[in-house]
C-alpha cells in the first residue's frame, strides 16, 4: 500500500495505548505506594520554599504587654527537574506493507513500553533509596532545570546525602544537629527498634529544632528473607526472635512490612518511615505519550514514546535507614 490514512493512524494509536495500559497495569508497583503522586504540574522544573513562620509564643509577664512582631523566616529551598524519558522504533517501508501485521506489531511495541513505563517509574523512585547514602550524590537530587540552580547540585538541599550518619551530621535551621542512618546493621528485633527510636524519638524535630511528631507506617525491605523477618517482628505476638517464647512483642503491628523489587540487594539496608508524605513525591510532568507517523524521507513509519517526571523531597526526617553503606 502507498501509506496509511490519517483515520488508520488514529486507530493504532487508540490500540496502542489501550496495550501500554493493560500491560502497565499487570504488576502492582509500589512507588506510588511509598511516595505521594503529584500530577498536574507544569514547567522544566519547581521550586518550593519553606516558610518557618516566626517562632514560639511568648509568655506575657504584665497586663497590657504589646505583641512582639516579628518578619516570617525563610527555611531551605526545594527543587526539582522534570526529567524526560523516550524510546522509539523506525519501521520500514517494507514493514508496514501489510496493513494487518502492522497493527500486531505496533499492539507488541506498546505491550512493551506499557511494561517499560512501569520499570523506569520504580526504578527512579527506588534511586532515592539506593543511592541515598551516596557522598557524591546522584541526579535524582539535583532540581536544577531552567530558570533555576540548585545550589546543593547532586545532593539534598542541605548540601548532605539522603541518608547520612552520626559521623555526618547536618544541622537544621536551628543549628540542631541531626543524622537518619545506621551503617553496618541488619535487620534484627534490636537493630529495628534502633532505628525506629532513632526516627520517632530522636528525628521527632521540626527545622526550628521543636518537639514534632515523626509517624512512621512502613518498614521497607528487600524481597525473600528480609520481608519474611520483618514480618516475624511485625507480626508475631510474643516470642519474636531473639527473645524469650513467652515474652510479649511490643513491636506488633506497630509497622506494616513491605518489600520493594527494586531496593539494591548490595545494600542490604531496611527503611523505616511514612508511606505518601506530602514531604516525598513522584511528580508526573507527563504522563506517557505515543506517536505513530510517516518517515517522508524512506516512507517507513517511525513510533515513539516519551513521559516526563521528577522527585521531590522536603524532609530527610521522612525516611530512616538501617544498613546499608557506610556513607
Amino acid at each position: 500500500m502507498a501509506g496509511i490514512r490519517a483515520d488508520q493512524t488514529a486507530l493504532y494509536l487508540n490500540d496502542m495505548y489501550k496495550a501500554s495500559r493493560e500491560s502497565y497495569q499487570e504488576v502492582e508497583t509500589k512507588y506510588n505506594q511509598i511516595f505521594k503522586v503529584v500530577n498536574n504540574v507544569e514547567g522544566a522544573g519547581d521550586k518550593v520554599t519553606q516558610v518557618l513562620g516566626a517562632g514560639k509564643l511568648k509568655r506575657h509577664t504584665i497586663e497590657g504587654e504589646d505583641v512582639t512582631f516579628k518578619s516570617p523566616v525563610i527555611g531551605w529551598e526545594f527543587l526539582v527537574k522534570y526529567w524526560t524519558f523516550s524510546d522509539g522504533i523506525a519501521l520500514s517501508k517494507e514493514a508496514t506493507e501489510d496493513e494487518r501485521k502492522l497493527g500486531n506489531l505496533l499492539k507488541d511495541l506498546a505491550n512493551t513500553w506499557g511494561k517499560q513505563v512501569r520499570i523506569c517509574k520504580e526504578e527512579m523512585a527506588a534511586r532515592v533509596f539506593n543511592e541515598g547514602g551516596n557522598l557524591l550524590g546522584d541526579f535524582i537530587f539535583n532540581g536544577t532545570h531552567t530558570g533555576q540552580t540548585d545550589s546543593s547540585g547532586n545532593m539534598m538541599y542541605d548540601s548532605k546525602p539522603l541518608f547520612n550518619l552520626t559521623g555526618n551530621t547536618r544541622s537544621s535551621k536551628g543549628s540542631g544537629t541531626y543524622y537518619n542512618s545506621v551503617a553496618g546493621l541488619t535487620l534484627t528485633a534490636g537493630n529495628f527498634e534502633t532505628v525506629y527510636n532513632l526516627h520517632t524519638t530522636t528525628n521527632n524535630r521540626d527545622e526550628r529544632d521543636n518537639v514534632v511528631k515523626n509517624p512512621a507506617d512502613t518498614l521497607l525491605t528487600l524481597p525473600g528473607s528480609a520481608r519474611f523477618l520483618a514480618e516475624r517482628i511485625l507480626n508475631t505476638e510474643r516470642g519474636i526472635p531473639g527473645q524469650q517464647l513467652n515474652d510479649i512483642n511490643p513491636y506488633y503491628k506497630i509497622l506494616t512490612a513491605m518489600d520493594w523489587d527494586y531496593l539494591e540487594a548490595t545494600e542490604a539496608a531496611f527503611f523505616i518511615g511514612k508511606r505518601q508524605s506530602d514531604d516525598f513525591q513522584f511528580r508526573e510532568r507527563q504522563k506517557p505519550e505515543i506517536r505513530f507517523f510517516r518517515d517522508e524521507q524512506n516512507l517507513g513509519y517511525k513510533t515513539s514514546i516519551n513521559l516526563r517526571q521528577g522527585i521531590l523531597i522536603k524532609n530527610f526526617r521522612t525516611w530512616t535507614r538501617g544498613g546499608g553503606t557506610s556513607a
